[in-house]
C-alpha cells in the first residue's frame, strides 16, 4: 500500500466530487473560525499564558512585516490579516497528519467498494497547494494594482523604454509562473513526503510506539515549510507593492 497522490474520493455530493482533502480544509477553516471567535471573547487585560504566546506572535509578524515593507503602517495592515492568515491554515492543514485518528492511524468509511480515509493533510494534495499558492500570487498582484495603479505597474512587466527593461520584464513575467511552480511543490513534496514515512511506521507497527526524534522531526517541518510560505508571500507583496525604479 502506498500512499496516492491524488486525494481520495469520500462522497459524490451530484455533481460535485467530495475528496479527503476538502473535506479536511473545510473542518480545518470551521475550526479557525470558531477558536478566533471563542479566543477574541477571552482576552484578558493581564494575560495568561495563552493570550501571551498569541500577543508574541502577533507582534513578531507585525515587526517582520514592518521591516519587509521599510515601516510602512499602510501595507502592514493590509499584510498582516493574510500573512498571518496563510500561515495558520498552512500549519494546521501540515500538522494533522501526526495525529491519530487525521494522519496516520486514519479514520476510514467506505465509498464504492474501496475503503479510504477520512481525513488526509490538503498540503498533501497538489490540487491544495497550487490553489493556496495561485490566492498567494492573486492577491499579491490585486495589492499591487490597487497600491501603485494599473499604468505604474505593468511597467513592471512591459517596459520598452530601454532594452534592459525589455528583459527585466520578460524575467518578470516568467518569475510569476516560477512562483506557483516553486511554492506548490515545495509545501506538497515536504508534507507528502512525511505521509509516506508516517505510513511505513503504520505497516510495520510503529503506530502504537512512533519514535520521539522523528515526531519531533516531523513538526519542524510542518512548522517551518507553513513560516517559509507565510515568509514567501511577504517577500512577494513586499517587492510587488513597491515603486518601480527603472534603470
Amino acid at each position: 500500500m502506498i500512499v496516492p497522490k491524488a486525494p481520495e474520493v469520500i462522497a459524490h455530493l451530484g455533481s460535485f466530487v467530495l475528496t479527503n482533502t476538502i473535506f479536511t480544509s473545510t473542518v480545518i477553516s470551521i475550526f479557525i473560525i470558531i477558536v478566533i471567535i471563542v479566543a477574541s471573547k477571552k482576552f484578558k487585560e493581564i494575560p495568561g499564558r495563552f493570550q501571551n504566546f498569541i500577543e508574541y506572535i502577533i507582534d513578531f509578524t507585525r515587526t517582520t512585516i514592518l521591516e519587509q515593507t521599510q515601516g510602512d503602517k499602510e501595507r502592514l495592515n493590509i499584510f498582516f490579516p493574510w500573512v498571518t492568515g496563510l500561515f495558520i491554515f498552512i500549519l494546521i492543514n501540515n500538522i494533522e497528519e501526526i495525529f491519530p485518528f487525521l494522519g496516520f492511524v486514519p479514520l476510514t468509511i467506505r465509498n464504492a467498494g474501496n475503503t479510504v480515509p477520512l481525513f488526509r493533510s490538503p498540503s498533501s494534495d497538489l490540487n491544495s497547494t497550487i490553489a493556496l499558492t495561485l490566492i498567494s500570487v492573486i492577491a499579491t498582484q490585486y495589492f499591487a494594482f490597487q497600491r501603485l495603479g494599473a499604468k505604474e505597474h505593468l511597467k513592471r512587466y512591459f517596459n520598452f523604454t530601454k532594452p534592459i527593461n525589455i528583459f527585466s520584464g520578460l524575467f518578470e513575467i516568467i518569475s510569476e509562473f516560477t512562483k506557483v511552480i516553486s511554492l506548490s511543490f515545495r509545501l506538497y513534496g515536504n508534507i507528502y513526503a512525511g505521509d509516506i514515512i508516517l505510513l511505513l511506521f503504520i505497516k510495520t507497527g510503529g503506530q502504537y510506539f512512533l519514535p520521539l526524534p522523528f515526531l519531533a522531526f516531523e513538526i519542524v517541518v510542518d512548522i517551518v515549510q507553513a513560516a517559509i510560505f507565510a515568509m514567501l508571500t511577504l517577500s512577494f507583496m513586499a517587492i510587488e507593492t513597491d515603486i518601480h525604479e527603472e534603470f
